[in-house]
């Protein structure tokens, strides 16, 4: 089974640049170590449609998760959860994960006209 697991976050303000380094450089790792994850992707609102509360991260990261069960994929992630670092550069408060499950796929034809 193919899941997701959606995480957003936010820098606190002035540590922009240190969150982003700890992001790429260490913390997308150390999730990718925890079995069954296999790909990682950052992303961030384009300029000018960021969240539309401040309550909200400002940035996410899109896991994607192979698990033939997810109650062993979801209890070793939050055993690793314990030693993960969570670095000053980080708002505490953004935190928020959340787990889907895919429920279909559907791809653009590459021969299909634009607009057809």
């Amino acid at each position: 089974m193919r899941l997701l697991l959606i995480v957003r976050t936010r820098p606190l303000p002035g540590q922009e640049a240190e969150y982003h380094r700890w992001y790429d450089d260490f913390h997308l790792d150390e999730v990718l170590r925890v079995p069954g994850f296999v790909t990682a992707e950052r992303c961030a609102p384009l300029e000018g449609q960021g969240p539309e509360s401040t309550d909200d991260g400002t940035h996410l990261a899109l896991f994607t998760v192979e698990s033939d069960d997810i109650a062993v994929t979801v209890a070793a992630f939050r055993e690793a959860q314990r030693s993960m670092a969570r670095p000053p550069c980080l708002d505490p408060d953004s935190i928020s994960l959340t787990w889907w499950r895919l429920l279909g796929r559907h791809t653009a034809s590459a021969t299909a006209p634009p607009g057809a």
